[in-house]
């Protein structure tokens, strides 16, 4: 079986975005503020499972359809519904797509606020960290036996990028690569933005110690909660590029290697450097790739 070229460095290029996006996320949070996030996916998972709510209850609503059950004895019907309406209308699907983000960046940074609030008054931000680490596998274990979801263990399919009226395989995948780079661009700029503004300078502040910083008068529990909002808003809508990208939502996607892939991608890069971050994400995806295709061409020599 041969590799098609263009296809793969697509592919490629659409998880490096993803992965970027992420990365970045984690660089605000613990790069630049300290505050050591080891729920990151959570609140990618926030993503999927807010885009199996709008893509199978929110999207046949705005095509003027009625909205089935997308588990059990629906859920072929479900799926071709969901397909169809991405495929004829354009704009509902664009718009389903858009609106998904939105949600989920708010959902995302709400929960990011309330899973950290706990802890956010303690000086040992380790000890959010662990509070973050078991909130992601809890509610992963909840949502995991909870059908309105994603339906459960058994996952949900049809989650499909928006760009499946364009004619061709190509466009398609060239259309939601091209949207994922340039969304990727944008949390790069955003986040150096705020690296280089007075706010960034407080979040290196509370990063190299804390104590000095509110012996300052600097607002050191709301600089940690307002960082944790951004970074898992933005987990958040990366989460929703990640399960439209493969088309299903699964539970088994969220697991604790997520969040340590992540973090491999800033450490690799220089904690607190958005560059490096990118190229963190850019290295660990090549290498997953490169070791994925390897794995395959010498399962077909030994058969």
């Amino acid at each position: 079986m041969s590799i098609d070229p263009v296809a793969t460095l697509l592919s490629l290029l659409t998880t490096f975005g993803i992965a970027a996006m992420i990365a970045l996320s984690l660089n605000l949070e613990y790069g630049l503020g300290g505050v050591p996030n080891f729920g990151k996916a959570l609140f990618v998972s926030i993503g999927a499972y807010t885009a199996g709510v709008t893509y199978t209850r929110l999207m046949p609503l705005l095509a003027g359809q009625e909205a089935l059950t997308p588990c059990g004895a629906n859920l072929g019907q479900a799926l071709q519904v969901r397909t169809e309406i991405i495929r004829t209308l354009p704009v509902v699907g664009l718009t389903n797509f858009f609106v998904t983000l939105l949600i989920a960046a708010a959902i995302g940074g709400l929960i990011g606020y309330l899973a950290a609030y706990p802890a956010l008054r303690l000086k040992d931000e380790w000890f959010l960290g662990l509070v973050l680490l078991a909130s992601s596998e809890v509610v992963r274990i909840v949502v995991r036996g909870t059908e309105p979801i994603i339906c459960a263990h058994n996952g949900l399919s049809g989650i499909s990028q928006p760009f499946l009226w364009l004619p061709t395989p190509f466009l398609r995948t060239a259309a939601f690569t091209g949207l994922t780079l340039v969304a990727a661009a944008l949390c790069y700029w955003f986040a150096q933005r705020i690296a280089r503004s007075p706010y960034g300078r407080m979040l290196k502040a509370m990063r190299e110690n804390s104590d000095v910083a509110t012996g300052l008068g600097k607002p050191m529990a709301r600089t940690r909660a307002s960082v944790m909002i951004v970074g898992s808003a933005m987990a958040a809508m990366a989460g929703v590029f990640f399960v439209t990208n493969v088309g299903f939502a699964s539970t088994n996607d969220y697991v604790v290697g997520l969040t340590l892939d992540i973090w491999v991608m800033i450490v690799l890069g220089g904690l607190g450097n958005m560059r490096g971050a990118l190229l963190g994400a850019a290295i660990i995806t090549l290498l997953d790739r490169v070791t994925a295709i390897t794995a395959i061409q010498l399962d077909m020599l030994g058969s």
